[in-house]
């Protein structure tokens, strides 16, 4: 990069600046000043690198310039040339004594005074690009020193010799030789290596980088013991330094210290085998050691149990008691169940609040049921955490092998299974895999690959339920309702896929698509003049997404649906779940013009204190009530008392699941104007609508 210079004129006489400048203005930057007083102040703010300066001048003259130049800190790094109308050689010895270094005469031939100042230009502009280069230079040696003084690796140079030149300060505190005193010495006088094992001295790598001229690994367990007796676990390598001919000048050694690095490996092999929280096996470990007790079981002919455990509602715990209070819970669990880790039984604790026992036993079951208990009454002994009682009971999976699992695999999604299906029948108890279990799994599978193929290929159908006036059986709007269709073109119900969806993390797309099929459907209605609001089941996971709103509105905006014909139906567990999120996710929906309907009121937790707090429009009067209600007097009064409920707060009313005249009738006379169900009409596709 070329460096500018730049120039300052002093002279009294204007229009030999003016020329000057003129001539000069390709030579760098120029600056010019007559007034011979100020020009000593221009100098310090200017710092130019040439001075033509004019000796004769009125109230400061050149010499008195240059006698107050001399006193300056920067003017050796000046190149000053002196304007002259004298040939005398006197006032040429004066200002060369004073610093000037080459003379122009007056008049001032330009041609020649051009010439003359742009070869001190030149020579100054070389030299500011020495100096630039040498405090480059400079910097990047320092930086060299800084860096290899800061690494955490040993660093020695050698010459060709093998003589230490250098060693950075971790080189000197693990060989315990000063530089001082190691400078000028071999290097295998001040480094000994010796193997780690057997004590044996070993060769130094940079004498066999030199003598083979490569580079070379440290051999491994090598041990470096220092000056002071101090051995060291050491690895890394040397190799050889060569010249721009590639020929040998030295070698540099680069090791470090990996003692702390060997311990520490032992303890990260011990901590990615086990539970933090608990010190039980992990899933990995639990792996592993399934893996060689299904081994043993084949070899002795024996059976193998795995015990897959999960506490019954100890998400409630958690997000009640929070999770500082949950992980104490979990490591009291992982305590209690350690008690059984003997005779070859592993306890594990899989993840979350799910635990695994592995059990080998005889070809009978026998020992396994009383172990089951007493896991079970261990679990459900009361115990204090933060000055409070706590009883817990778990739910209990069990697979056999080789009965109904062959491999590792196959046991612990057996045992998964078990545990579910024990979770869904009874609180603390336990079932064991077995063929049902197997269907269940299978279909499972099933309608997952469908639901994922469905998804993929945006097939999934939209069927829509009418909701009507009692009063005059005019169909006021629509919900919109998700079908599956399986190969042979059976429809599939919801309540097999949409808990699958959930528990997968689908029901994200599963909501997007269903949103989007059935806005389109509302404005296909709305443009062709029968304007209809349909509503959307929105699931409580969809509400643990951040990006509702903003998927919701670009839905909106990309089907061009007026938001008034579009309504989302939510759960109570939906507001329950994750409170504050939701209160201001429906606020922003609500903002928009949606309608919101809180969908089966009366079976969740049916709070007055959310009706006030979230922005709600309509409810949904559960089809259980509605079923119940001309048969139960209970049921009929927790219809009426939501009716009015409603009427009180200002909600719309809809009541589900009408399927008799009678019904129907009877949520007329509680003044209940709106309903939907198989007797006002079924959930149809589109194109039979």
């Amino acid at each position: 990069m070329e460096i500018n210079c730049r120039i300052f004129i002093i002279d009294d006489e204007e229009i030999n600046t003016l020329q000057l400048e003129h001539i000069l203005q390709e030579c760098g930057e120029v600056l010019s000043c007559n007034n011979s007083s100020k020009a000593l102040s221009t100098i310090d703010a200017f710092r130019p690198d040439v001075i033509v300066l004019d000796i004769e001048m009125p109230e400061v003259n050149g010499f008195d310039i240059l006698k107050e130049l001399r006193q300056k800190d920067y003017f050796n790094d000046l190149r000053i040339i002196v304007i002259t109308s004298h040939s005398d050689i006197e006032i040429e010895e004066k200002a060369l004594s004073l610093g000037a270094i080459d003379f122009i005469s007056k008049p001032l031939n330009l041609t020649l005074c051009r010439m003359r100042i742009e070869n001190h230009v030149n020579f100054k502009r070389q030299e500011n690009m020495l100096y630039e280069a040498q405090s480059s230079l400079q910097s990047e040696k320092e930086n060299l020193r800084i860096t290899l003084d800061s690494i955490a690796d040993g660093v020695i140079s050698t010459d060709d010799k093998a003589r230490i030149n250098y060693m950075n300060p971790v080189a000197q505190r693990l060989t315990g030789w000063p530089l001082v005193a190691a400078k000028g010495k071999h290097i295998e006088e001040v480094m000994t290596l010796n193997d780690a094992s057997t004590g044996i001295q070993s060769l130094n790598p940079l004498v066999m980088a030199l003598q083979e001229n490569r580079p070379v690994a440290m051999a491994i367990n090598t041990q470096l013991t220092s000056r002071q007796g101090i051995t060291h676990r050491v690895e890394d390598s040397a190799a050889p330094i060569l010249n721009n001919n590639d020929e040998q000048c030295g070698a540099v050694m680069v090791f470090q210290d990996v003692s702390e690095t060997m311990a520490m490996a032992v303890q990260m092999t011990y901590l990615s085998h086990h539970d933090q929280l608990t010190a039980l096996p992990n899933r990995v470990l639990l792996h592993d050691r399934l893996t060689q007790a299904i081994t043993r079981a084949a070899f002795s002919e024996n059976k193998l149990s795995l015990m897959l455990l999960d506490l019954d509602k100890f998400k409630y715990i958690n997000d009640a008691l929070g999770h500082h209070v949950g992980d104490e819970i979990i490591a009291h669990v992982g305590h209690s169940l350690d008690k059984f880790a003997c005779n070859d039984i592993t306890v594990a604790r899989v993840g979350g609040d799910e635990f695994a026992l592995v059990v080998p036993h005889t070809s009978t079951l026998s020992n396994v049921e009383p172990l089951i208990e007493q896991v079970l009454n261990v679990i459900g002994t009361p115990f204090r955490i933060a000055d409070e009682q706590h009883v817990l009971s778990a739910s209990v999976g069990i697979s056999v092998y080789p009965d109904d699992a062959k491999s590792v695999e196959e046991m612990l999604r057996h045992a998964d299974s078990a545990m579910y299906k024990a979770k869904h029948e009874a609180s603390n108890s336990y079932c064991y895999f077995n063929d049902e279990l197997q269907l269940a799994m299978n279909e499972r599978l099933r309608i997952g690959n469908l639901l994922r193929k469905a998804l993929d290929e945006n097939t999934l159908e939209v069927y829509f339920q009418p909701k009507k006036d009692l009063g005059t059986n005019e169909t006021v709007g629509y919900e919109s309702l998700v079908r599956l269709i399986d190969e042979e073109g059976n429809c599939i119900s919801p309540l097999q896929f949409i808990e699958y969806a959930e528990e997968t993390g689908l029901i994200y797309r599963l909501g997007e698509q269903v949103l989007e099929k059935s806005c389109v459907i509302a404005k296909k209605w709305l443009d062709a003049g029968c304007p209809k609001q349909v509503a959307v089941n929105i699931s409580a996971k969809q509400f643990s997404d951040s990006s509702l709103v903003e998927l919701v509105a670009s839905i909106l905006e990309k089907t061009k649906l007026p938001s008034r014909y579009l309504e989302l139906e939510i759960t109570e567990s939906a507001l329950i779940d994750c409170y504050e999120q939701t209160v201001t996710q429906l606020n922003s929906i609500s903002k928009m013009g949606i309608s919101i309907a809180l969908d089966d009121f009366g079976t969740g937790y049916s709070s007055l204190s959310y009706l006030r707090l979230f922005p709600l429009n309509v409810l949904k009067i559960d089809q259980s009530f509605v079923r119940d209600m001309l048969n139960d007097s209970q049921a009929l009064d927790i219809v009426s008392t939501i009716v009015e409920l409603a009427k009180t707060l200002n909600l719309k009313i809809v009541a589900e699941g009408i399927e008799t005249i009678e019904q129907k009738q009877k949520l007329q006379s509680l003044d209940c104007l709106i309903g939907q169900g198989y007797l006002l009409g079924k959930p149809e596709p589109f194109n039979k609508n």
